[in-house]
C-alpha cells in the first residue's frame, strides 16, 4: 500500500512539474508582450541585402575542434572548403588531439590548402579538446583588430556564404536589441526525404514564441532550442565571450558563480558547452535565449539562410533524442 501511494505521489508531482512548465512559458511570453513597444524595427529595414564586400573586408578566423578519425577527413574537408568560399581572407585552425606524423601528413594531404593544424600534446582529457581554441582566439582578438569576425564549430557543421551574409544582415538589425543571429542545424532523413531540425527535442510552440517583425514577408522567432553547434560573432561579440563569464567551462553552475546558475547550461556537456557562447547570458527580458531566427511567413518555415548543414547526418536516420522533428513542424 505504502508503494502504491508513492508511485501516485511521484506522478502527480511529475504532472505538477509539466504544468509549471508551461506556466513558466507563459510567463515569459507575458514579459514579452510588455515590451513588445520596445522591439518595433524601422521601416527601412532590409533583410536580403546582398554583402558584396565579403571578400574585400571581411576577415574571418575560424577554429575546428577535430578529435583524429581518418574516416571523418572528408567531412572536415568539406567544412574547410565552404568556409574558403564565404571569403577568400577567411583564415583556418583545426585543433586535434596527438597524432602519429603519418596522421598528420595523412590529414594534411586531404584538407583544403592554407588549413592550419594545430596538435594538443598533451590534453588532460579528450573532451577538453573544444576548449582548446579560447586562448587562441584571445592572442587573436588582441593581437589583430583587422579580423572581424570570429567562427567556432563543430568537424561537421557546414557554414555557406548564404549562411554567412544572413548573419551579417541580421546583425545589424539586432544588435539594439541585444539578440544575435541565429542558425538552426538540419539532416535529411534517407526514408522519406524530409529536412529535420536536430536539435528541437519536441515541437515549439509558434503562437507563444517572441516575434520581431521585419516586413510582410519575415520575422524574427525566439525558440526553446537554440543549440547549433558552433558560434559566429564579430568583434563586439567576441570581446563579450572571451573576458565574460560565458568563456568558463564551468559557466551555468554554482560552483563558478550563484548569479549564471542555468540549469539548461547545467545539463550540458563539457563538449556542447564550448560551443553556446553568449547564446544563455543577458538574454533580454521575455526571451529563451539571446539567438533569434529568421522565419519566412509565406512559408511558414525557418529561412533556408538559418539552415545549416549537419554533415554527419547521423541524428535523423538512427534511433536517437535528437533528430525526430521535422524543419517544417518544429
Amino acid at each position: 500500500m505504502t508503494i502504491y501511494f508513492l508511485e501516485r505521489l511521484r506522478k502527480l508531482l511529475k504532472s505538477i512539474g509539466k504544468k509549471e512548465s508551461k506556466i513558466d512559458d507563459l510567463v515569459r511570453f507575458k514579459k514579452f508582450q510588455k515590451n513588445i513597444k520596445n522591439y518595433q524595427l524601422d521601416t527601412n529595414t532590409e533583410i536580403n541585402k546582398d554583402n558584396n564586400e565579403i571578400n574585400n573586408s571581411i576577415k574571418i578566423v575560424a577554429s575546428i575542434a577535430f578529435f583524429f578519425d581518418k574516416n571523418k577527413i572528408s567531412i572536415l574537408n568539406d567544412v574547410c572548403k565552404n568556409l574558403k568560399e564565404i571569403s577568400n581572407q577567411a583564415e583556418i585552425y583545426i585543433f586535434t588531439n596527438q597524432i602519429t606524423s603519418e596522421q598528420e601528413e595523412n590529414l594534411k594531404k586531404n584538407i583544403e590548402e592554407n588549413v592550419q593544424i594545430k596538435i594538443i600534446d598533451e590534453i588532460l582529457n579528450p573532451r577538453l579538446l573544444p576548449w582548446y581554441h579560447i586562448n587562441f582566439m584571445k592572442k587573436i582578438y588582441e593581437e589583430r583588430s583587422e579580423i572581424t569576425h570570429f567562427l567556432y564549430l563543430e568537424d561537421d557543421i557546414s557554414i555557406n556564404k548564404s549562411n554567412f551574409n544572413y548573419w551579417l544582415n541580421s546583425r545589424k538589425i539586432l544588435k539594439k536589441f541585444n539578440l544575435i543571429p541565429g542558425f538552426v542545424r538540419i539532416e535529411k532523413n534517407k526514408n522519406d526525404g524530409e529536412l529535420y531540425a536536430i536539435d528541437f527535442v519536441k515541437e515549439d510552440k509558434f503562437k507563444y514564441s517572441p516575434k520581431i517583425s521585419i516586413d510582410e514577408n519575415y520575422f524574427f522567432i525566439n525558440h526553446k532550442f537554440p543549440y547549433q553547434g558552433m558560434y559566429l560573432y564579430d568583434r563586439e561579440l567576441m570581446k563579450e565571450h572571451l573576458y565574460g563569464p560565458s568563456s568558463n567551462p564551468d559557466c551555468g553552475h554554482g560552483a563558478f558563480n550563484e548569479r549564471y546558475i542555468d540549469a539548461r547550461m547545467i545539463n550540458l556537456d563539457l563538449m556542447a558547452k564550448a560551443n553556446i557562447g553568449l547564446t544563455y547570458l543577458n538574454v533580454p527580458e521575455g526571451f529563451y535565449s539571446r539567438n533569434v531566427l529568421l522565419f519566412d511567413k509565406k512559408k511558414k518555415i525557418i529561412d533556408e539562410r538559418c539552415q545549416i548543414q549537419h554533415l554527419s547526418n547521423k541524428y535523423s536516420n538512427t534511433k536517437s533524442w535528437f533528430g525526430n522533428i521535422k524543419l517544417k513542424d518544429a
